[in-house]
């Protein structure tokens, strides 16, 4: 059960919609949220020094003052949450990071439960407008669940497993159950395998699925043929609003390259909140 979750705070309507969902899942566990605020130090000290292409070494005093407005930033998105969260009567805790969003996020996620982020981060410092790469280094470098949601968050409606009996998918799974306890009955859970064999799946996903029952949660069986990408994609298309649960691969080869190409896509297409856990 999430009675931990830990959020990142940078400003954006994806953070925005980060929060509404870990709310959501605090009312109903009674989890306490931890908010992240971060000052982008390292940015600002490349920027100080002039190691961005074309940019200029900042002076002293011009460095000092980003730095601090970085602080003001970071303060006053902790104490929005801190709002937030005293009007929904949810326990929350706070911390400003000095360095990496992903070190930040990753430091409180070793003793929380579950990381909420948006799809797209926005934690870099001065604000461009361009998403920064937050989100892969918590997909690569996990420790504990991530869930990572787009700006326009519905609810979802259907929770899609990506599973092929393998250890990534596994941990995944379990990960998810232990998160999600006690899953509405109004959603729909779909075991997803991409294989062109119904026959040498069937025992992974049968044991699966009485894994879920034994928690509680009835599921479907999918098979369909054609590349993991494309059919996770397009099933959480159908299915929208959905929600799509990927796991690591344990060995690293072209198995590690093929989840990787899959979560960059679900990313890529933004719309589609995705839980990971390696």
């Amino acid at each position: 059960m999430s009675m931990r979750i830990v959020i990142g705070l940078d400003g954006s309507p994806h953070a925005e919609s980060a929060l509404n969902m870990a709310l959501r899942r605090a009312k109903r566990y009674g989890s306490t949220l931890i908010g992240v605020g971060v000052v982008d130090r390292p940015s600002i000290e490349q920027i100080e020094v002039g190691a961005y292409p074309g940019s200029l070494q900042l002076s002293q005093d011009a460095a000092s003052k980003m730095l601090n407005d970085a602080k003001r930033r970071a303060e006053e998105l902790i104490a929005a949450f801190r709002d937030v969260c005293t009007q929904h009567s949810v326990a929350c805790e706070d911390i400003i990071h000095s360095g990496s969003a992903a070190e930040g996020l990753l430091e409180e996620g070793k003793t929380a439960d579950l990381i909420i982020t948006g799809l797209r981060t926005f934690f870099s410092f001065p604000a461009t407008g361009q998403a920064d790469d937050t989100l892969r280094q918590l997909f690569q470098h996990p420790v504990c669940p991530v869930l990572a949601v787009p700006s326009n968050l519905e609810l979802p409606q259907h929770v899609i497993i990506a599973y092929d009996g393998s250890p990534g998918a596994a941990r995944a799974l379990h990960a998810y159950v232990a998160a999600t306890p006690e899953l509405p009955e109004d959603i729909r859970v779909s075991l997803l395998c991409v294989s062109r064999d119904f026959e040498r799946n069937k025992f992974h996903l049968e044991k699966a699925d009485i894994y879920l029952r034994a928690h509680g949660i009835t599921s479907d069986i999918l098979v369909c043929r054609g590349t993991p990408t494309e059919i996770i994609i397009s099933t959480a298309k159908e299915l929208m609003p959905s929600l799509v649960i990927l796991g690591a691969p344990y060995y690293r080869g072209i198995a590690e390259r093929l989840f990787g190409s899959v979560t960059e896509a679900v990313i890529k297409d933004g719309s589609i909140p995705v839980f990971v856990y390696h």
